[in-house]
């Protein structure tokens, strides 16, 4: 009895880790093979507030060169991080977990909590790595002043904040918009 009580949670877990893993996954890319409805730059777009943040900031304003950078950069770190089809292993994990949840297999819900949970941990893993190497690619395309006037304004917190926007939906902690960045109009 009592080791019922003690695992009355994992199924939560998992439920919720799966939402964050696998569901934005089986969102659909559009016709150019990016995500429907994601801005990729230009006027209103992706780094319209980044350009907005710099003006704020009192930093150079951005070359044509380093947005021309900025907007391949954040195109292919698009493509490569939202798929057009989900996880084949994780919704074969998913859908075992609910499977012995629903049969009442405890034994082989934890089983597969186990195997999903693997499967999540090096999804969000891969995430995470692609987001740092977005986000400093991205920082080596800003000059050291208009960093430091960056810094100095939004300090680094902010300035984390800033690139994971660029990286777009589902990177940062917050929806759109942070700390002293308004959202775009």
């Amino acid at each position: 009895m009592s080791c019922n009580r003690t695992v009355w949670w994992l199924p939560a877990v998992v439920f919720l880790l799966t939402a964050v893993v696998v569901f934005p996954q089986t969102r659909r890319a559009g016709p150019s093979g990016r995500m429907a409805g994601v801005p990729v730059g230009g006027p209103g777009g992706s780094i319209s507030f980044l350009k907005q943040a710099l003006t704020e900031a009192g930093a150079p304003t951005l070359s044509s060169a380093q947005e021309e950078q900025l907007d391949q950069l954040i195109s292919s770190y698009r493509e490569s991080m939202f798929p057009s089809s989900p996880d084949e292993n994780l919704v074969t994990a998913r859908s075992a977990f609910q499977e012995s949840v629903l049969s009442g297999d405890l034994t082989g819900a934890k089983a597969a909590a186990a195997t999903l949970a693997k499967l999540q941990t090096a999804a969000m893993q891969e995430r995470l790595e692609g987001q740092a190497a977005f986000m400093i690619q991205a920082m080596a395309i800003l000059s050291r002043d208009q960093v430091n006037k960056l810094v100095a304004e939004f300090e680094t917190a902010g300035l984390f904040e800033l690139f994971q926007r660029l990286a777009g939906p589902g990177m940062g902690r917050r929806g759109p918009g942070g700390p002293g960045f308004a959202p775009p109009m």
